[in-house]
C-alpha cells in the first residue's frame, strides 16, 4: 500500500512540476524573473513562483485602486525583492526574495510613480560589483508628496550614506529632470555593467520624440548624473513613427552595443503600423538632449543629436513587445503581438534577418506584455504576460522537425540534426555526435544549390549543400538519370560532390537527373532538369531566363543571354532575377478573394475570382517572412473564378497567389488571420420539440463560422447578417432525447465549444381564443398553458381564418398564460375570425371556433336563457296549479 501511494504522490508531484502557464486573479501589473524566481503583481497579489510557475507563496496586497505596486526588483546578491507602491505618497519595501509573505524592512517614501504613471526602475552595479544602487525613473506624482518626477539614484543598503532607500548624495542633489512630459519605457545597464541606459517617449511643443539617455556607472550620484549623454530614434524611411512600445538590449561583451525598439505610427488599420529596428547605442555622441537638465549641470552641452537605424528587421500591424539575445554570431530577436502571438526571428552578423516563426498564440487576442524576461538559469525558455496569464514558452522547436531538411529549413542556428540520435535538436543535446546546422549568412540560401559548366567535351555538375558542421560526417552522393547512373567520374568533399559526364548525353530537350545525397540514414534528393546552357532559346525573355536558371546556368541580364557557370557562380533564385520580364498577357490575374478574413484555423469554401484562372493548378500562401508557406487544391474552376479551402495559419496577413504548371505564381492578393471565435452563450438555451427555433450565438469573431454542430451529430445551416449570428434548430425526433445536447462551431477543419447548452421541451399548448372589435381592427386573445419556453414575437406567426381568406395577426404582447395579436381592419367591410392558425417554427395550431372561442360563448349563453326561460316557465306552472 505504501508503494503504490508513493508512487501516486509522484505522477501527483510530476503533472504539476512544469507548467507552462498559470493564472491569477485580476490583470498582471508588473512581472520580473531572479536567479530562481518569477514574482508576479496584479493590483491585489503579490505571488513567488519557481522558474517553472508552480506557485510557492501569495501575498495579498491591497485591492483599493488607488494602491499599486509599480516598482519590483529581484536583489539576488541581497537575497531580496524590492518592492515600490502607492499607499498615500508611496512605501518602498524589502521582502525575502525566498518567501515574499516575510517582510524585513518598509519604509514611507516616494519613490515610484502615482498610479497609473509610468516608471523604469533596475539595479544599477559599479566599483566592479561591489556596490550598488536602484535607478529609478519615474513621471511627476502628486504636489502633496513635495516630490517630482525624472530621474534619481536610491540606496539599496543600510550602510549607503543616508540610509536605504535614501536618494541623497554625499554633496549636492543628483538628479536628472525631463523639460516636457516623459513616458518612461525601459532601462538596462550594459554588460559589463559600465553605463545605464534609459529610453522614453518625450511631449513638447515641437513634437513627439523617442529618446535614448545614457549615464556612466559611478560610486559617485552626482558624478553619474553629470555624465548624461543621449539623442533622438528617429524611425523609419518609409513613414514616421514617433512612439516607442517595447525595448531590448542586446547584451554581449564586445563592441558596438546594439538595441532593439519597437515603434508606432499610431494607425490602428495600417498593416505596416509597428516597426522592430536596431540601433547602435555606442554611437551616442557627447551632448544631452534638449529635453533634459541635470543637478549639478550636466558635463556635455545640450545638443538633439538624431540615431538612425542599422537595420529595420519587421514591418507588422501590431508588435507590442521584444526581447533580444546575443548567440554566437548570431542575435535572436522574440517579439509579442498585440493579438496574443509570440514570434521569433533571427539576425546574422549583418543584420540580414531570417524568417519568422511563431513560437505561440492565443486563441483570443490578448496582448503580450511590453516587458518580456528569460529563462536566468540557461535561457532555453522565455516568460511572457498576457492579461491574466503569465506563460512559459520554449525558445526553440527544434522537436517539430522530422528530417535534416525540414530542420535546416526552420532557419534556426539553434536547431541542428544530430547524426547520433537522429533528430533535431539543440547542440547541447548532441553531445559527442556530429551536428548539422544552418551556416552563417545563409537565409537566402536554398539546402541544395548547384550548377554546370562546360570543359572541352565535358560538363561538369557541381552539388552544393549548405550546411555548417561541428565535424564533417561521411556522406555519398549519387547522380541518376532513370535507373542509369549519369557520372563517368564523381568527387566527395564533404558537403561538396561532383559528377562529370560527357556533354552527349545532354540531349537539347534535356535532361532530367535524380541526386541523392546521403547522411547517416537522412537522405536528401533533388531532381534537376540539365540542359545545354547556350542553346536555351525559349520564346519569351521570361521564360528563357527562368530556364537558364533553373538549369543551373548563368544568366546575363545586360544582353539576356544564357551560358554556362563559372565555377565559384552561386545559385540565385528565379524569380530575384526573372521578375522585371515577366509579361502580364494571358497570365493568371487575381481581381479578389472572399472571405479576406478568417480565424487561424482557416475556411472552407473560399472564392478567389479573376482572369485566366483555368491555367491554375493551386493556390499558395506565404506569410510575411515566415519560414514555410503553405498550398492548397483548387476544388471547382471556371476562366474567371476558383473555389478552395483556405488552410489554417498565423495571426497576421498572408499573400496569395495562384500557381501554373510552370510553377509560376501569378497575382497578388491577402488574406488576413485572427483569433479563433469565442461562443459565451446561446440566446435562448432551449427549444420546442418540433424544432425551427431561432437560437442566436453570442461569442466574438462569429463571421469566421462555417456551421454549428449540435448533440456532435447534426450539421446545421447557418445565417450571418451583420456578424449577427443564428441558427435554426430541428427535430427532436433527429435525436431520440430532449438533451441538454452540446452545442460547438465549426471553423475550417475545427471545433470550438460553446459555454451553453441546449435543451429540448414540449411544443407551447394553445387551449382557445377569442375576439372584440375595436373599430374596423379584430383584437385576438389567444389562451395558452404555462411553460418554459419564453417565447417572444419573434417565434410566433398568428393568422385569422374567414373561410378562404387569411389575415395577419400581428402579435402585441405574449405572457406566459396568453398572448394577444391584432388583425388591422378596412373600413365599410366587417372581418370575421371563424379559426385561428398558429405557427411556432415547425408547430402548427388551428383552432376552430366551434371548439373554443366567441361562438363557444354565443351557445353557452342561449343554453343559459333557455335553462332560465324553462325554470321560469316552470315555477309558473307550479304556482298555477297551487292556485
Amino acid at each position: 500500500m505504501r508503494t503504490v501511494y508513493l508512487r501516486m504522490l509522484l505522477l501527483f508531484q510530476s503533472a504539476v512540476s512544469s507548467l507552462t502557464e498559470f493564472s491569477v486573479k485580476g490583470e498582471i501589473r508588473n512581472f520580473a524573473v531572479g536567479n530562481g524566481k518569477v514574482f508576479v503583481v496584479t493590483d491585489s497579489q503579490l505571488l513567488q513562483m519557481r522558474l517553472d510557475l508552480v506557485e510557492e507563496k501569495h501575498k495579498d496586497i491591497s485591492n483599493h485602486t488607488h494602491h499599486q505596486v509599480n516598482i519590483l526588483l529581484p536583489f539576488d546578491a541581497n537575497k531580496t525583492l524590492i518592492t515600490c507602491g502607492t499607499s498615500d505618497c508611496g512605501y518602498c519595501e524589502l521582502l525575502d526574495i525566498n518567501d515574499i509573505s516575510r517582510s524585513l524592512y518598509r519604509e514611507d517614501v516616494t519613490v515610484g510613480p502615482s498610479v497609473n504613471k509610468s516608471s523604469v526602475s533596475f539595479i544599477v552595479d559599479f566599483d566592479e560589483g561591489n556596490g550598488t544602487y536602484m535607478l529609478v525613473a519615474r513621471e511627476k506624482v502628486p504636489d502633496h508628496c513635495d516630490s517630482v518626477g525624472g530621474v534619481s539614484l536610491r540606496n539599496t543598503l543600510d550602510s549607503q550614506i543616508g540610509g536605504i532607500f535614501s536618494k541623497a548624495a554625499s554633496s549636492n542633489e543628483a538628479s536628472i529632470s525631463p523639460q516636457s512630459d516623459a513616458e518612461w519605457i525601459d532601462g538596462f545597464q550594459s554588460s559589463p555593467p559600465s553605463h545605464s541606459y534609459l529610453l522614453m517617449n518625450v511631449k513638447s511643443g515641437t513634437g513627439p520624440a523617442v529618446v535614448v539617455l545614457r549615464m556612466k556607472n559611478s560610486r559617485s550620484k552626482t558624478e553619474m548624473t553629470r555624465s548624461l549623454q543621449g539623442a533622438v530614434l528617429q524611425c523609419c524611411d518609409d513613414k514616421d513613427r514617433k512612439k516607442l512600445l517595447s525595448s531590448s538590449a542586446v547584451l554581449s561583451s564586445g563592441s558596438p552595443l546594439l538595441w532593439a525598439g519597437i515603434f508606432t505610427a499610431q494607425e490602428a488599420h495600417d498593416p505596416q503600423n509597428t516597426a522592430l529596428a536596431i540601433y547602435d547605442l555606442s554611437q551616442i555622441r557627447d551632448r544631452v538632449p534638449s529635453y533634459f537638465s541635470c543637478k549639478p549641470q550636466c558635463t556635455a552641452q545640450k545638443g538633439d543629436h538624431a540615431l538612425s537605424p542599422r537595420a529595420v528587421v519587421l514591418k507588422h500591424s501590431s508588435m507590442s513587445s521584444v526581447a533580444a539575445e546575443k548567440r554566437g554570431s548570431w542575435i535572436e530577436l522574440y517579439i509579442g503581438t498585440a493579438n496574443g502571438q509570440l514570434m521569433k526571428i533571427v539576425l546574422d552578423k549583418a543584420l540580414n534577418s531570417g524568417c519568422v516563426t511563431v513560437l505561440y498564440k492565443s486563441t483570443d487576442d490578448r496582448m503580450v506584455f511590453p516587458r518580456m524576461h528569460f529563462d536566468p538559469v540557461d535561457h532555453k525558455y522565455i516568460y511572457i504576460a498576457l492579461r491574466n496569464q503569465i506563460r512559459r514558452v520554449a525558445v526553440t522547436q527544434c522537436g517539430l522537425y522530422s528530417t535534416l531538411r525540414d530542420c535546416r529549413a526552420s532557419q534556426d542556428p539553434s536547431c541542428g540534426w544530430c547524426l547520433t540520435t537522429n533528430e533535431c535538436s539543440i547542440q547541447d543535446e548532441c553531445s559527442n555526435s556530429i551536428w548539422i546546422s544552418i551556416p552563417e549568412d545563409s537565409f537566402q540560401e536554398e539546402l541544395i544549390s548547384f550548377h554546370v559548366n562546360k570543359v572541352s567535351t565535358k560538363v561538369i555538375l557541381n552539388l552544393y549543400l549548405n550546411v555548417e558542421v561541428t565535424h564533417s560526417p561521411s556522406s555519398t552522393c549519387t547522380f541518376k538519370t532513370g535507373d542509369r547512373n549519369l557520372c563517368d567520374s564523381s568527387t566527395v568533399a564533404f558537403p561538396n560532390c561532383s559528377c562529370t559526364f560527357s556533354s552527349q548525353h545532354l540531349p537539347p530537350d534535356g535532361l532530367r537527373v535524380t541526386a541523392t545525397v546521403t547522411i547517416g540514414d537522412q537522405r536528401i534528393t533533388e531532381s534537376l532538369k540539365l540542359r545545354s546552357c547556350p542553346d536555351i532559346t525559349e520564346t519569351s525573355s521570361y521564360d528563357k531566363c527562368a530556364a537558364c536558371i533553373s538549369a543551373g546556368c548563368q544568366w546575363s541580364p545586360s544582353n539576356q543571354m544564357c551560358s554556362w557557370s563559372q565555377e565559384s557562380a552561386p545559385q540565385v533564385h528565379t524569380q530575384d532575377t526573372c521578375k522585371e520580364l515577366l509579361s502580364e498577357k494571358d497570365t493568371p490575374e487575381i481581381f479578389s478573394l472572399e472571405p479576406n478574413q478568417v480565424s487561424f484555423h482557416g475556411k472552407n469554401n473560399a472564392v478567389l475570382k479573376g482572369r485566366n484562372l483555368e491555367l491554375v493548378k493551386k493556390i499558395h500562401f506565404q506569410g510575411v517572412m515566415e519560414c514555410t508557406s503553405k498550398e492548397t487544391p483548387v476544388l471547382e474552376r471556371s476562366t474567371d473564378t476558383l473555389k478552395f479551402s483556405i488552410p489554417s495559419g498565423n495571426k497576421g496577413t498572408v499573400r496569395v497567389c495562384v500557381v501554373t504548371e510552370d510553377g509560376h505564381c501569378h497575382g497578388n492578393a491577402a488574406i488576413t488571420y485572427g483569433s479563433q471565435p469565442t461562443c459565451t452563450g446561446l440566446q435562448p438555451r432551449n427549444t420546442w420539440t418540433s424544432g425551427w427555433r431561432k437560437i442566436h450565438v453570442l461569442g466574438n469573431n462569429l463571421e469566421f463560422v462555417d456551421e454549428v454542430t449540435v448533440h456532435s451529430s447534426l450539421k446545421l445551416i447557418t445565417l450571418n447578417s451583420n456578424k449577427t449570428f443564428w441558427f435554426h434548430t430541428l427535430n427532436q425526433r433527429e435525436y431520440m432525447d430532449s438533451g441538454p445536447f452540446s452545442v460547438s462551431l465549426r471553423v475550417g477543419n475545427s471545433k470550438v465549444e460553446c459555454a451553453d447548452k441546449l435543451l429540448y421541451l414540449p411544443d407551447p399548448e394553445f387551449t382557445s381564443f377569442s375576439t372584440s372589435k375595436v373599430d374596423s381592427d379584430v383584437l385576438v386573445t389567444i389562451q395558452k398553458t404555462e411553460d418554459m419556453l419564453s417565447i417572444s414575437k419573434e417565434d410566433v406567426i398568428v393568422w385569422g381564418l374567414q373561410e378562404e381568406k387569411q389575415f395577419e395577426c400581428v402579435i402585441d404582447v405574449i405572457k406566459f398564460t396568453a398572448l394577444t395579436c391584432g388583425i388591422v381592419g378596412e373600413k365599410g367591410r366587417e372581418i370575421r375570425v371563424d379559426s385561428i392558425k398558429i405557427i411556432v417554427g415547425n408547430f402548427t395550431k388551428l383552432i376552430e371556433m366551434t371548439q373554443h372561442g366567441t361562438g363557444y360563448l354565443y351557445a353557452l349563453v342561449a343554453v343559459g336563457i333557455l335553462i332560465l326561460l324553462g325554470a321560469v316557465a316552470g315555477f309558473l306552472f307550479i304556482k298555477s296549479r297551487n292556485r
